[in-house]
């Protein structure tokens, strides 16, 4: 079963690829070799650093997901310890919700998956010769992506399912536009800001929702980590 985090690494390269173009290629490059360079837990390909109801994680993801923590969490005071927990909680997490999903008949449809793949992907580019190019150099096909979109579908599906976010109350937003003012040198008007806050503090309850889940999952059912 493809893994979810793995298909965003890879794909987000290939949708800078189109977002930046051939002239911002060396840039592009320079700056992921830097991120690279950052990162210094690596576990070997071929080893299992976990096991989910029988099913094996092998360090190869393992490392693609602990490389985005690392890039996301740049500059914070988090030990490789401290990383290396988070990323194999969200590695064992996600499996956890893509086994569910499956077994509760929630893999989507043909239509689904290549709607999703038009929308996201291919229409990223100006032709389909542009967006085959881009696939050749990532060295991806088109049926890797549209089966990390299924494995995409089916994990947003479950989770929204089994998670429940409120609404911001008033009081979270105007908390969040107190901290905004705080650090702001311009004079900020909440009607101008309150969009993004209401998203962001969505965004902030949906992961506490999504690590709950994760949490009762874990419980539910056999894990055994092997780092």
């Amino acid at each position: 079963m493809k893994k979810l985090l793995l298909s965003l690494a890879v794909i987000l390269v290939l949708i800078l690829t189109a977002c930046s173009g051939d002239e911002n290629g060396d840039k592009k490059e320079e700056s992921q070799n830097s991120n690279d360079q950052k990162v210094t837990k690596q576990v070997d390909n071929d080893k299992t650093v976990a096991k989910v109801n029988g099913e094996e994680l092998k360090g190869e993801e393992f490392n693609l997901i602990y490389q985005q923590f690392s890039s996301r969490l740049q500059g914070q005071d988090v030990s490789e310890k401290q990383l290396e927990k988070r990323a194999i909680n969200q590695f064992v997490g996600q499996e956890l919700v893509l086994q569910k999903a499956e077994n509760a008949g929630m893999n989507p449809t043909k239509k689904e998956i290549n709607e999703a793949f038009d929308k996201q992907y291919k229409s990223q580019f100006k032709d389909d010769k542009a967006f085959q190019k881009a696939l050749e150099e990532n060295n991806l096909t088109e049926k890797e992506i549209k089966s990390n979109i299924a494995d995409q579908l089916a994990f947003s599906k479950y989770v929204e399912k089994n998670t429940e976010v409120s609404e911001p109350t008033e009081e979270e937003i105007q908390k969040a536009f107190e901290q905004i003012k705080k650090s702001s040198e311009k004079d900020v008007k909440l009607k101008d800001v309150k969009p993004m806050i209401v998203s962001t503090i969505k965004q902030q309850k949906q992961q506490e929702e999504i690590q709950k889940l994760f949490d009762q999952l874990r419980k539910d059912n056999d894990v055994e980590i092997l780092l």
